[in-house]
């Protein structure tokens, strides 16, 4: 069952762009904020030096405020007197409420007045409290600078996410029309939608706190060998696993989120295809099979999570038990030196928290590459859409249809470029002439149409419009003039007056519904609760077929277009609605050509001019009657349809 599937994830296979090829890519949109990333990279720096500074402040306020002796040198006097000395023999202790001086040779105590030297000790607890006061300033700048650095790398991200987005969607629009056969909408969605926003967890999680990360373990690593080289080397011991760790980590993290990302995707495109199926799920019992379906395509997603899983679960322990043995150590050792008066409290406290401090961006790099895996391997999703070619628009040498004559002069096509579906087709339709093209599935009369329109170029031969090159016109503009009205007309959620001028607010009601009465509409739109103003739900699912057809015949007037085709377009249509069909497609051939394309060959009988494709070639050319007497492929193909001939 599950075969059936794996073309899905043939995306897996392909090669993603690298990183540094990413980077640069992206850097075309981030350069436009050069000055707020400036910004941010002052911000950044400045945070940085406070929480770099912070665990030597610390240190000097335990080893030069909190944890000081008050030294003095006795004087000969009467009585005897003692001067404050740094390098005294006697050491100032309160013990009890009562002032000692202790010779620290001897350890002789000598009490003396407490008003005496009280002032000593009040000087110690003003040091404290402005040490403290100095210390709390320093939080609090770092919290703004922090928000600071923050709000202005959102800001960048954000901007460029947007710009990102709206260039992808724009390239969309313009991309050649084979992409959207190859590609479904639920896949195409997760693009625009699912994978830019990775990309904005990247700016907004990511890029600064990668650049404060690195700087912080380089700072510490400096900071570390200004206080002590021996203890410095101690916890430099680990570096080589942390670094073949973290790159192990890479390697492998970045496969697991290539593989997440495409399962994503193609989970998306199978419930978009599958619910919008859902009739013909219920109408065939197909719940079954399709919760099997959906069930394979979980457990691939699940699987690939729990791929991802495993590398960042075997990581961060690692990381965990790096950082408890270099602390352990550097504890053992720090104690050792203490009672060998090698180094101060302070020292130690200061080097746990550097220690701390060290590890922390490793742990944070981890989990940020976590995100910056995610978000590159969008980003090369991303920029392979930006990779697929634009369609050609033509030279726009002419702007417009004129007339609406069209002519095609032994034009070859090849969806495949092996495979010919037209082999040198060659027919001409005049100016406001109703043609009918008609022939078995797969002979190529919906590749004719789609040719027309530019969706597709032509490798061999010419199409004209109005006696000129087809891609000498803008394409674009030549739109604007040819009308497809298909057999499932798509239309968008809102009211139906909307759907009928494209949202164009420039055309008034009143307009719309003179050429819905041109057309014969009117009537049945006039039978909605609210006439016009009737809201639909997506797709039109609340119309029928034949009134959805009505709504893209009127919008096809109503845009004045040239050149209108009908492909398969009353092929699910009542009686009475394909009657008003017909009956408007006799006052459009006045002003329009008309190419209704046809397997139901009673619609066709109207048309001025019917003409029989077969295996890519033109087979026959004629009226009704005239086809019938040739008894040829049309007279076949009517045969099979009425059998009372």
């Amino acid at each position: 069952m599950a075969s059936i599937h794996e073309d899905i994830f043939l995306e897996e296979k392909e090669k993603s762009e690298g990183d540094f090829k990413t980077v640069l890519r992206l850097w075309k949109y981030i350069k436009k904020y050069k000055l707020l990333i400036f910004l941010t990279l002052i911000a950044l720096a400045a945070a940085t030096l406070i929480e770099l500074g912070l665990p030597y402040v610390i240190k000097f306020g335990i080893d030069n405020v909190i944890n000081v002796e008050y030294s003095f040198t006795l004087k000969d006097s009467n009585p005897p007197t003692f001067v404050e000395d740094t390098k005294g023999t006697y050491v100032l202790k309160k013990i009890d409420n009562n002032y000692y001086m202790i010779n620290k040779q001897t350890n002789e105590t000598i009490e003396v007045p407490g008003e005496y030297y009280a002032s000593y000790f009040d000087s110690a607890i003003q040091r404290i409290r402005n040490f403290s006061f100095f210390f709390i300033f320093l939080l609090f700048a770092q919290f703004l600078i922090h928000y600071t650095q923050l709000y202005f790398s959102n800001i960048v991200g954000q901007n460029v996410v947007y710009n990102l987005r709206n260039d992808l969607y724009k390239h969309l629009l313009r991309i050649e029309y084979n992409y959207f056969e190859k590609n479904t909408p639920g896949k195409i969605t997760t693009r625009v939608v699912h994978d830019t926003q990775n990309l904005s967890n990247f700016f907004s999680d990511v890029i600064t706190s990668l650049l404060k990360d690195i700087a912080i373990l380089i700072g510490v690593i400096i900071l570390m060998l200004l206080l002590d080289v021996q203890l410095s080397l101690y916890t430099f011991m680990m570096l080589p696993i942390i670094v073949v760790a973290t790159f192990m980590f890479r390697s492998f993290d970045r496969k697991a989120y290539d593989k997440v990302r495409t399962r994503v995707s193609a989970l998306n495109s199978y419930l978009a295809e599958n619910l919008s199926g859902s009739m013909v799920t219920r109408l065939f019992n197909q719940e079954e099979r399709k919760e099997n379906e959906f069930k394979y395509m979980s457990t691939k997603l699940y699987e690939a999570n729990m791929q991802q899983m495993y590398v960042f679960a075997i990581f961060r322990p690692l990381m965990n038990l790096l950082y408890y043995l270099t602390l352990s150590l550097i504890l053992w050792v720090g104690a050792k030196q203490i009672t060998q008066d090698v180094t101060t409290f302070g020292t130690i406290y200061a080097f746990t928290a550097y220690i701390d401090m060290f590890f922390r961006p490793i742990f944070d790099i981890a989990e940020k590459f976590d995100i910056m895996e995610d978000a590159f391997a969008s980003a090369g999703k991303i920029f392979k859409i930006f990779g697929q070619n634009q369609e050609d628009l033509g030279k726009g040498i002419y702007k417009t249809i004129e007339k609406g004559k069209i002519e095609f002069d032994n034009v070859k096509f090849s969806y495949d470029g092996n495979t010919e579906v037209l082999k040198g087709a060659s027919f001409k339709i005049e100016p406001n002439e109703r043609v009918a093209i008609v022939g078995e599935t797969g002979s190529g009369k919906t590749t004719i149409i789609k040719l027309i329109s530019g969706l597709y170029k032509y490798q061999e031969g010419r199409i004209l419009l109005d006696d000129k090159e087809l891609y000498d016109y803008d394409l674009n503009m030549v739109r604007r003039k040819i009308a497809v009205v298909p057999q499932d007309v798509y239309l968008f959620s809102g009211t139906i007056l909307d759907n009928i001028r494209l949202f164009n607010q420039d055309i008034s009601e009143d307009e719309v519904k003179r050429v819905a009465k041109f057309v014969y509409a009117d009537q049945i739109i006039s039978k909605f609760p609210n006439n016009y103003h009737t809201v639909i739900t997506e797709r039109g699912a609340s119309l029928s077929a034949g009134e959805r057809q009505l709504v893209a015949l009127i919008r096809a007037v109503l845009y004045d277009a040239k050149i209108i085709i009908l492909d398969e377009a009353t092929a699910n249509v009542d009686v009475e609605t394909e009657f008003l069909i017909q009956r408007a497609l006799n006052k459009i051939s006045e002003k329009a050509t008309i190419i209704s394309i046809a397997h139901r060959l009673s619609t066709v009988k109207s048309s001025n001019r019917i003409i029989v494709v077969h295996e890519g070639l033109i087979a026959e050319e004629g009226t009704h009657e005239d086809l019938i007497n040739k008894r040829g492929i049309y007279y076949e193909l009517y045969k099979l349809q009425f059998e009372k001939i």
